[in-house]
């Protein structure tokens, strides 16, 4: 049975190696000085929808969003064994969390959805690692997380390997559904990337990336969609708090005292 596919793939600032340089006077990161890499987590993701495909055929979808940066994230995908790539045309920084699953939650179905959407487990950039979860509730869609390996997609099920506590288990559930793959450490790990091969970077070197506005989407403006939380300030009466001594051997002292803070007097 064919499997199609979408990953997510997001480019992030690299901090595995923060030279002093990057960190001004006053201690704030410099992120003009920063460099970007593809997201190891999201990589992760890729190889085991590569590995799908060569298992079971179907087609591979990148889709990515934000600025392009040091990085070429949809070409590099394309390098690896990757199908077709897109890009959501919006800053990162314009949107949150909820916000970015939206716009990629209307560009899957705009794609015509897949049997697996993957992406990576992770929290760059100050998000929640919550992503994933966020996909698969607009979806509609179950969701397994951290995820090791998918076994297979049969009979319209995935079923996959994920890790827990002192273990793992396998889930099955059905397609369409939203894997977010886990952290790999292992060199020999079933995720670990494949290497872009010579002969795909020259048959992508130019390969359009098409760009996708969130108006073309059909989602509103870009300003809505970051969740906002308004405080209610309210002034708060001034309250002298007189200390009192009390008896520690009277028990008709100690629960008049204790009456005395329930009440809030």
């Amino acid at each position: 049975m064919a499997c199609n596919c979408i990953v997510i793939a997001r480019e992030v600032w690299d901090t595995r190696d923060l030279a002093t340089q990057v960190v001004d006077e006053q201690g704030e990161v410099r992120a003009s000085a920063l460099q970007t890499r593809f997201e190891p987590e999201d990589l992760n993701a890729l190889e085991i929808a590569l590995r799908l495909k060569d298992a079971q055929g179907g087609k591979v979808t990148v889709l990515t969003f934000g600025e392009a940066g040091a990085v070429d994230v949809p070409r590099e995908a394309l390098y690896r064994g990757a199908d077709e790539a897109h890009r959501i045309e919006v800053k990162r920084s314009d949107v949150d969390t909820q916000g970015a699953a939206t716009l990629l939650a209307a560009a899957v179905r705009k794609l015509g959805g897949a049997d697996v959407i993957l992406l990576g487990v992770t929290v760059p950039e100050g998000e929640n690692s919550l992503l994933g979860s966020h996909l698969a509730a607009l979806l509609d869609v179950e969701q397994i997380s951290y995820v090791d390996s998918v076994e297979k997609v049969e009979g319209g099920t995935i079923t996959a390997r994920r890790a827990i506590e002192m273990g793992y288990e396998t889930v099955a559930v059905p397609c369409p559904a939203v894997i977010t793959a886990g952290v790999a450490l292992l060199e020999d790990d079933p995720r670990t990337p494949r290497s872009a091969k010579a002969m795909l970077k020259l048959k992508h070197k130019k390969t359009d990336i098409p760009l996708h506005k969130p108006a073309d989407l059909g989602v509103p403006e870009v300003a809505a969609l970051r969740t906002t939380v308004v405080v209610k300030r309210e002034a708060v009466a001034e309250r002298v708090i007189q200390s009192v001594d009390v008896d520690p051997e009277s028990e008709t002292a100690l629960k008049a005292m204790l009456d005395t803070v329930l009440k809030g007097a």
